[in-house]
């Protein structure tokens, strides 16, 4: 989790000027990212999955999620579905673009 902390802070630190990932075919700019001490398990009526903890949200509302099994998840409430971003925090911190 350390190495989560060290990498998601560095993200935050740099967040103005990256803050652009490219999923799906879609441009999603992030609004905000959580530091690790503020993870929380995720209760909502409309989450169904595994545990999860928010971790971040883009400009219209959609949440980034950290699953249980260490991946970066997409939340799109419109469409109800989540999707994989990166396997790892790690990686998610890497696709985030200018």
């Amino acid at each position: 989790m350390k190495n989560d902390a060290d990498t998601i802070d560095r993200a935050i630190n740099h967040l103005w000027p990256y803050r652009i990932i490219h999923h799906a075919g879609d441009t999603l700019t992030i609004a905000c990212l959580l530091r690790t001490t503020d993870w929380r398990p995720l209760q909502a009526p409309w989450w169904r999955g595994k545990e999860v903890c928010i971790i971040g949200a883009d400009l219209t509302g959609n949440f980034f999620l950290r699953h249980c099994d260490g991946s970066v998840r997409y939340w799109n409430h419109s469409l109800q579905t989540d999707s994989i971003i990166a396997n790892s925090i790690k990686d998610f911190v890497k696709k985030i673009r200018e």
